[in-house]
C-alpha cells in the first residue's frame, strides 16, 4: 500500500523569523534624538516636534508660520549604536505634503542609503545592512515636509544596542521660511543647506525655518528654552515682500523686534542675518517695493545695531547665491534651491562663518 507523507513546511516560518529578530522600544535609552527639542516618547512611539506645543496654539497670523508646516522634524536625527549585522527602522508618516518622506542613514558619519516614499505611504519599513563588522554608530536623518513618528528598531537576534551618548556639540539654529526648511530638497531632511552647514561646522542644528514663514517673534521667543545657542542664522523676507505686501520699512521693524526677542535670551549668540537669495521674481506684484530695497533695508538696520552688538553679522544674500542655485527640476519656481543650489549655499556660509 503506497504510503504519503504530508508535509507542512511553512506553519511555524512566521515564528522562526521574529525568533531571528529582537523588537528595540522606541524609548530604548540607548536610542537618542537630536535636533528636535520637543519629543516626547512611549515604549511603542516617539513623537518628533521642533516646536512648544503652547507655541503652535497661536493663530498662524499671529504666529508668523503655519502650524500644520511645523510638525515636521525637519533636521532632526535619530541615532544609536549596534553590533547588529542589519536592522529595521519604523515609522509611521501622519502627514506628507508632495514631497513625500525622503531618509537618510548614516553610518559613522557618513551617509550610505537613502529612502524616499511617496506622500500615499503611510507605515514605513527600513533595512540597513552594517557596513564594517563590529559595533557602528547610526543617524537616521528625517524627513523635512513629513510629519512622522518613530515605531522602533528589529535587530538580529544575538546582537543589542550599545550605550551610546552623542557628543556635546555646540549648537545652531536655524531661523526662516520655505527657503531653509527644504523645499526644493525633495523631501529630503540631510539635503538642506543648514543640515549640510551644521555638518561641516560640526554643530547640532535646531531647524525652525518653515514653510510660508514671515519673521516670528513667538518662536525667537520660545528660544528661551535652549540654555546655550552658539550660533543662528536668519533667512527671512520673501513671503513678506510678496504676498503680506509689507513695505521695507514695515520688514526692518519686525526684524528689530525679532532680534530683540533673541537677544532677551542669547545676549552675546553670533546671529548672522542673510539677506534675500537671488530670486527671479524682483519685485512685488502689491506694492511695488523690491528684492534690493528688503535688502539694503535689512543692511541699513544690521550696520546700526552692531555698533551696540558685535555679535551680529550681516550677509548680503546676492553675494553667496544665483541662478545656479535654483531649482532645475521646476523652472516655474522663481527662488527656492535645488538640491546641488543647497549644497552650494551651504558650501558658501562655511566659507564666511568657519
Amino acid at each position: 500500500m503506497k504510503q504519503f507523507r504530508i508535509l507542512i513546511p511553512f506553519i511555524f516560518t512566521p515564528f522562526l523569523l521574529q525568533a531571528e529578530s529582537t523588537k528595540i522600544q522606541a524609548n530604548s535609552e540607548n536610542i537618542h534624538v537630536s535636533g528636535l527639542k520637543y519629543t516626547t516618547a512611549d515604549p511603542d512611539e516617539l513623537t518628533l516636534q521642533r516646536f512648544r506645543p503652547d507655541i503652535l496654539q497661536i493663530p498662524s497670523s499671529k504666529l508668523g508660520v503655519n502650524p500644520d508646516k511645523a510638525r515636521n522634524p525637519s533636521g532632526g536625527i535619530i541615532s544609536f549604536a549596534t553590533d547588529s549585522p542589519s536592522w529595521t527602522a519604523r515609522f509611521h508618516v501622519s502627514i506628507s505634503n508632495y514631497m513625500g518622506s525622503g531618509f537618510g542613514v548614516f553610518e559613522n558619519g557618513q551617509l550610505v542609503k537613502e529612502f524616499k516614499y511617496s506622500p500615499k505611504e503611510k507605515d514605513i519599513d527600513f533595512n540597513i545592512t552594517a557596513g564594517k563588522k563590529g559595533t557602528s554608530v547610526f543617524e537616521i536623518a528625517l524627513p523635512s515636509y513629513s510629519t512622522v513618528e518613530f515605531r522602533g528598531l528589529e535587530i538580529k537576534k544575538g546582537h543589542e544596542l550599545k550605550p551610546h551618548t552623542p557628543a556635546e556639540k555646540p549648537v545652531y539654529v536655524a531661523l526662516g521660511d520655505s527657503i531653509s526648511h527644504g523645499s526644493g530638497q525633495d523631501g529630503y531632511g540631510h539635503k538642506t543647506w543648514p543640515f549640510l552647514l551644521s555638518r561641516k561646522l560640526n554643530m547640532e542644528l535646531y531647524n525652525l525655518a518653515v514653510g510660508g514663514g514671515k519673521i516670528s517673534v513667538p518662536v525667537a521667543e520660545m528660544l528661551e528654552d535652549w540654555a546655550t545657542i552658539n550660533l543662528v542664522t536668519i533667512l527671512v523676507g520673501y513671503n513678506g515682500l510678496h504676498f503680506n505686501g509689507k513695505s521695507p520699512e514695515q520688514y526692518t521693524n519686525d526684524y528689530a523686534a525679532l532680534l530683540d526677542s533673541i537677544r532677551k535670551n542669547h545676549p552675546t549668540t553670533k546671529v548672522v542675518c542673510i539677506s534675500l537669495l537671488y530670486t527671479r521674481k524682483q519685485v512685488s506684484e502689491k506694492t511695488g517695493h523690491t528684492v534690493d530695497q528688503y535688502r539694503k533695508a535689512l543692511e541699513t538696520l544690521i550696520m546700526k545695531r552692531q555698533s551696540t552688538d558685535p555679535n551680529l553679522v550681516f550677509i548680503p544674500g546676492e553675494t553667496i547665491s544665483s541662478e545656479k542655485n535654483l531649482r532645475t527640476d521646476n523652472p516655474n519656481d522663481p527662488v527656492h534651491l535645488g538640491i546641488e543650489g543647497a549644497a552650494k549655499l551651504a558650501d558658501e556660509l562655511y566659507k564666511i562663518l568657519r
